[in-house]
């Protein structure tokens, strides 16, 4: 099949006819680039054809159309989007995996957690000898060393005791431990005082979580910023994030006579306690 040959209007037939003017004339913008141009008619320009275009300018002060500056800016906001996603996609699956490099661990050492009783059962055995108690026994020490060390700083942080604290060191309080519960409350409130007594009893017994109350009229900024309304409000924060809240007696069973413990387990499923116990559990409260 014979290949099909173009040629450029002349200006005179077809559908690009008037395009090309008839006559002499100094040659326009595009005969000059290409002398071969025939030159354009502007009578047959539309109206929006016939419309002058003003040259943006650049910061430089060179004239341009905007093109490459709209592209630039275009590219440009389309890595940065990348670049946030990948971010945050990043800190996803470190945070996943973090997450369960922790559980891991902690499933581990619990696993591994000896006791007095373990080690003479080891003792009595026949099939221990005695480097095996030494590795079992400085094991042993080394659990007891790290729970010391882990009760001086919760000691140091404040755990144990259920304080009162100003609205000034409320982000410290609640950033400086892994675990805090803050109760929002009302001195002329009766179940305040109620939520106060089942509180100072968690703080006792639970050493792994900060527990604090704040005068409500003393603290409007965050009052207005965790959008309490009803009190009492304890508030679970896991590291420095609030994750849950208990308002007044909600989700209670006995309401206004509950157990302490009901309230504890509440706390721990929503992360507030390091501690394990079972809801059903009979606890000694200190």
């Amino acid at each position: 099949m014979a290949q099909k040959q173009f040629k450029m209007t002349d200006g005179n037939h077809g559908m690009l006819k008037g395009q090309a003017a008839p006559g002499g004339g100094p040659p326009d913008a595009f005969q000059k680039a290409d002398p071969s141009m025939p030159k354009r008619s502007y009578r047959t320009d539309t109206e929006h054809e016939g419309m002058a275009v003003k040259p943006m300018k650049t910061k430089q002060g060179h004239e341009s159309t905007g093109y490459v500056q709209m592209m630039g800016e275009m590219a440009t906001n389309g890595i940065m989007e990348q670049a946030v996603m990948d971010k945050l996609n990043h800190s996803m699956r470190t945070g996943m995996e973090d997450g369960e490099k922790a559980r891991l661990e902690e499933e581990e050492g619990r696993a591994g957690e000896l006791t007095d009783a373990q080690i003479d059962i080891k003792q009595d055995s026949k099939n221990c000898d005695d480097d095996d108690l030494e590795v079992l026994r400085a094991k042993r020490r080394q659990q007891m060393k790290d729970a010391f060390d882990k009760k001086q700083k919760y000691q140091t942080l404040g755990h144990g005791s259920y304080d009162e604290i100003e609205e000034e060191v409320f982000l410290k309080t609640v950033t400086a431990s892994e675990r805090a519960v803050v109760h929002f409350y009302h001195n002329m409130f009766e179940k305040c005082k109620v939520m106060d007594m089942h509180l100072n009893k968690c703080a006792r017994k639970f050493m792994g979580t900060r527990f604090v109350k704040l005068d409500a009229e003393k603290a409007p900024f965050f009052v207005e910023k965790l959008q309490i309304k009803t009190l009492p409000c304890a508030i679970v924060f896991v590291d420095g994030v609030a994750v849950e809240r208990q308002v007044g007696f909600d989700g209670l069973s006995t309401g206004d006579e509950f157990d302490t413990v009901q309230l504890a387990w509440k706390i721990k499923e929503w992360g507030g306690l390091e501690e394990d116990f079972d809801p059903d559990d009979k606890i000694q409260w200190v």
